[in-house]
């Protein structure tokens, strides 16, 4: 079922991909929102951002695509994002449109972690459901390109995911998993070849750690690793439901 509005204090960016294929990550970010004491407003399914069209060079696309979701978002509420790539390419909408309207909507635009960094702390979760300090699980971090290099917002990853587990770094310092938006499409050798290096960063933390769930805050990451055999979820959906905030087997 859809997302129901149960506020106007932030929006929720559902997207075209997250909404068709993740919405239970979108469900699971609604509910950290309310955690933290907020509402959240939504738009009609299958708004586009322009990330994928931006990715393949389709410029007027990507510009009509811009347009729609400005349009879609009014008002001065942050603009919540939990796809890494929808969010570097909507922050980057004063660049791509050149106008000061569209410069306005980019810096209403946050990935989800960083407004939860600033919004939700341990004492917005119930301490009876969250894990304790020796069944807390330990969580591989992922950092999608967009995210990191980017946005520049991989930190707040850690700080959300820090509530509920203990973070696992990888040894490869951010580098790609191979994904890249359409980049695994149209380069599927080059890409695979990428993916099996994170895929050994990967091997090596699950061997230093112990760890074997991997958080990874972007689609299309999501769905590279998952396509190799990684147990990879959205860190949104490893809070909430270790938090007792949704349903699932996220951390089990």
């Amino acid at each position: 079922p859809a997302l129901t509005e149960t506020g106007d204090d932030v929006w929720l960016f559902t997207g075209c991909v997250m909404d068709a294929f993740m919405r239970p990550t979108h469900r699971a970010t609604g509910a950290l929102i309310g955690a933290a004491g907020a509402g959240y407003a939504v738009v009609r399914p299958g708004v586009c951002c322009g990330a994928l069209h931006l990715h393949a060079g389709l410029h007027d696309e990507a510009v009509r695509c811009a347009v729609g979701t400005m349009s879609a978002h009014p008002g001065d509420q942050p603009i919540l994002v939990n796809s890494a790539g929808c969010g570097a390419a909507m922050k980057d909408y004063g660049h791509l449109l050149g106008t000061e309207q569209a410069a306005r909507f980019s810096s209403r635009v946050l990935d989800v972690h960083e407004w939860l960094a600033e919004n939700l702390d341990a004492g917005h979760l119930d301490a009876q459901r969250c894990p304790s300090a020796d069944e807390r699980p330990a969580v591989i971090v992922q950092d999608p390109c967009h995210l990191r290099h980017v946005q520049g917002a991989h930190l707040a990853v850690r700080r959300v995911l820090g509530l509920v587990a203990d973070v696992v770094e990888l040894d490869d310092d951010g580098l790609c998993c191979g994904a890249g938006g359409a980049f695994s499409a149209t380069q599927p050798e080059l890409a695979g070849d990428i993916r099996d290096r994170k895929v050994a960063a990967i091997e090596r933390a699950i061997a230093r750690s112990g760890a074997t769930i991997v958080a990874s805050a972007n689609p299309g990451c999501m769905m590279y690793l998952d396509a190799a055999g990684v147990d990879v979820r959205h860190p949104v959906d490893i809070v909430a439901e270790a938090a007792g905030l949704v349903r699932g087997s996220t951390t089990s």
